[in-house]
């Protein structure tokens, strides 16, 4: 372990440089709207509309159980399961605090976050390769590496658009706010801590590292599933590693382990609590399958073995030795993808592996390959004691740079007009947000749980909704997100859309025939939509949206006075030059003469009276 003091400088250049990218395509919105802009951020991956809707009820003093696109709290007279978003509150509540305090809106507050997290992915890898390699100028090419080429080491962004025509995730998934964004430094910092925390040292302070390697670990376990879980795989990976090739350390490794675990443990417990609250139809909704299967075919665990092979070369030609601590970290880091794929061979679940794939995993597999690369270079050189030329780090930093900017502009380019008709949405939702506080329903609401609802016409508007107003909607492709409602409550608010919207079976069937991702995925899951999400995929048949139309068909034949009145409608928002046959809503409700902001009508709704 290199002692020497940090010459952070190095770090800085490099945060700077990826928060630039971070951040671009936030400018080029700002940009492109100059003075017209409503105060969106944008979007890095579809679902931080569901986070940032529960940041924006938290930033409203919503209890830690609430489901902002239900519109439901957690009271006594109406208790709530426990959901993905109150068991996972550190990062919500570390965000939502200071945007209460200082009056910002959940957009801007994710505006901000992207820097903080982009500046915190950054530094906090260049400390960790700094401390394992002392080079700060490596750490800082390390750090180019790690985040431009993340994407790429996922089997993801552009190179995925390129050559497949197809993609799930773009830009930096490391940057999704704020899963896995706000946990993500936090991961790489409980590594450099562990590595701390490792017999190379003064045992005292060895102790006082383990100690911070439990605190942050159980920071983890209330942040983010994905990277607690792969900081608990790398971390058995590391001791086991440790254990049987460095054996003269045993007792202090037990020791450091004993410490950490003393902190890990009662989180973890404390965790699974927790989740024995959920509802029933959360593991449906999170796509957990049952499965012993292995799969060693991810795009990071192939970097994994390649690295691993690398290594294993390397030991048996006797250019490294197998028990440096570098050797043994890098080995680690690379056994941990393989692990995190494969653990339902014991376990018999798997839940989303693509979520390690894309947020973790492929990062871990670049920290060990810019390991491996360092040690197997240093030892070839005649000069083991000098560092890795300049012109070299030069040459790769420049090279991983210009991809992130391929990432970046590849991106923003596909998705720059999505994020303007994004933030045209604003206006109509703030007003919204207005008149729930301006009418009473948001007070009464407070008392019995339950909010207004909303039913928009246009789908951007519903699902941005719950960012920045109180009400439910009647549906958004985040219905089910909280995992409050399961998939068959989901689907029928679906049909409850498309029967006001006018829509008749044959325009269903269309809708399905034509691939549409918000019809099917209301209908059938995303899973089945996008089929990488799991790995026992089901694609929809035929005979699957038949019986979607005759269910719909069903539907509207039984339609009735109780129905219209469960979910009560109190708002119906539409665009003005668009908005649909309203001949079934009119039949349920009386609307008032409507309210014209932007681009969007407002309609007040009554129930009618039965005759």
């Amino acid at each position: 372990m290199n002692q020497s003091k940090i010459e952070w400088k190095w770090g800085a250049f490099a945060a700077l440089a990826i928060t630039v990218l971070a951040i671009y395509p936030q400018i080029n919105l700002w940009i492109a709207r100059g003075k017209d802009w409503h105060g969106s951020y944008v979007l890095v991956q579809g679902d931080e509309i569901a986070y940032s809707a529960y940041i924006n009820a938290l930033i409203d003093g919503r209890p830690r159980v609430n489901d902002p696109f239900m519109g439901l709290d957690n009271v006594a007279a109406q208790p709530l399961p426990e959901s993905l978003f109150s068991i996972q509150f550190i990062p919500a509540y570390v965000i939502a605090i200071p945007a209460r305090v200082f009056h910002l809106s959940a957009s801007t507050a994710f505006i901000i976050l992207i820097v903080i997290c982009a500046v915190g992915a950054s530094l906090s890898i260049f400390w960790l390769f700094n401390t394992i390699i002392g080079d700060a100028r490596a750490a800082a090419t390390g750090v180019a590496v790690v985040l431009c080429l993340g994407t790429l080491a996922a089997g993801q962004g552009e190179a995925r658009v390129m050559f497949l025509g197809q993609n799930v995730y773009d830009f930096f998934p490391f940057l999704r706010r704020y899963q896995p964004s706000f946990a993500f430094p936090i991961f790489f910092l409980f590594c450099a801590f562990v590595w701390r925390s490792l017999p190379r040292g003064n045992p005292r302070k060895e102790i006082r590292w383990a100690i911070l390697s439990g605190l942050l670990f159980a920071v983890l376990v209330f942040s983010y599933f994905y990277l607690w879980t792969a900081a608990l795989a790398w971390l058995g990976c590391l001791v086991l590693l440790w254990l049987i090739i460095r054996t003269a350390d045993r007792r202090r490794v037990t020791l450091a382990v004993t410490v950490i675990a003393a902190f890990a443990v009662p989180a973890v417990i404390a965790f699974f609590t927790l989740l024995s609250r959920r509802s029933a139809s959360m593991d449906s909704t999170q796509l957990l399958s049952r499965s012993h299967a292995p799969d060693l075919f991810y795009a990071p665990e192939i970097i994994a073995i390649v690295v691993l092979g690398t290594l294993g070369v390397a030991a048996w030609r006797k250019v490294i030795s197998p028990g440096e601590p570098i050797v043994l970290f890098a080995a680690s880091l690379s056994l941990m993808s393989i692990v995190v794929f494969n653990q339902q061979i014991l376990s018999g679940r798997s839940l989303q592996p693509i979520h390690y794939q894309v947020f973790i995993a492929n990062y871990v597999a670049l920290v060990a390959a810019v390991l491996a690369g360092v040690s197997l270079t240093v030892r070839k050189r005649k000069d083991a004691g000098r560092q890795i030329p300049g012109r070299a780090l030069v040459y790769v930093a420049l090279a991983a740079m210009t991809w992130g900017v391929v990432e970046v502009a590849g991106s923003t380019r596909r998705n720059a007009a999505y994020a303007r008709i994004r933030d045209d949405s604003m206006p109509v939702i703030e007003r919204l947000a207005e008149m729930a506080r301006s009418d009473g329903t948001y007070n009464a609401a407070r008392s019995h749980g339950s909010y207004p609802k909303v039913y928009s016409t246009n789908l951007m508007v519903a699902g941005n909704l719950a960012t920045a107003a109180p009400q439910g909607v009647l549906w958004s492709q985040h219905t089910t997100a909280a995992g409050v409602a399961n998939l068959d409550y989901g689907k029928e608010r679906y049909y409850y859309y498309l029967y006001y919207s006018g829509a008749d079976e044959r325009e269903l069937a269309q809708a399905m025939v034509e691939g549409r991702f918000n019809t099917l995925s209301a209908l059938f899951g995303v899973e089945r939509v996008i089929t990488t999400l799991t790995p026992d995929p089901k694609p929809i048949t035929t005979e699957d949206m038949s019986n979607e139309v005759r269910n719909y068909s069903q539907f509207i034949r039984s339609f009735s006075h109780e129905r219209a009145a469960d979910p009560l409608l109190n708002y119906v928002v539409a665009p003005i030059q668009a908005e649909p046959n309203y001949a079934n809503l009119d039949g349920w409700y009386e609307r008032d003469a409507g309210e014209h902001v932007g681009i969007y009508v407002i309609y007040r709704v009554k129930l009618r009276n039965v005759n």
